[in-house]
């Protein structure tokens, strides 16, 4: 399911920083968004219970915006991230940390 694809898709970005940092000097990151507001994410029909689920128990408790993905992204993409790579960036306001309680 998702977490397998999300396990797979972080070694991938490790894989891939190492080759493509080797041969062209690029720098390969992934971010890991928790849930927010989308027109994409509107498709997952509990989406709103895990916006407000992960919102209340996360230590930052807010909702996400798309601006702080936006900004973790701006800021892989820039110099000052020069010598980032292979690093997935948490975007969830602390929650990968928690984990989600089991039945709930």
């Amino acid at each position: 399911g998702m977490s397998s694809a999300k396990a797979a898709l972080e070694a991938d970005t490790r894989t891939l920083a190492f080759e493509a940092g080797r041969r062209w000097g690029v720098r390969i990151n992934a971010i890991s968004a928790g849930p927010w507001a989308s027109r994409a994410a509107s498709a997952i029909g509990f989406i709103d219970t895990m916006i407000e689920y992960t919102s209340a128990n996360s230590p930052l408790p807010r909702p996400i915006q798309a601006t702080d993905v936006g900004h973790a992204a701006a800021f892989l993409c820039s110099p000052l991230a020069a010598a980032i790579t292979g690093s997935v960036v948490y975007v969830d306001n602390g929650y990968h940390v928690m984990g989600m309680a089991v039945g709930e």
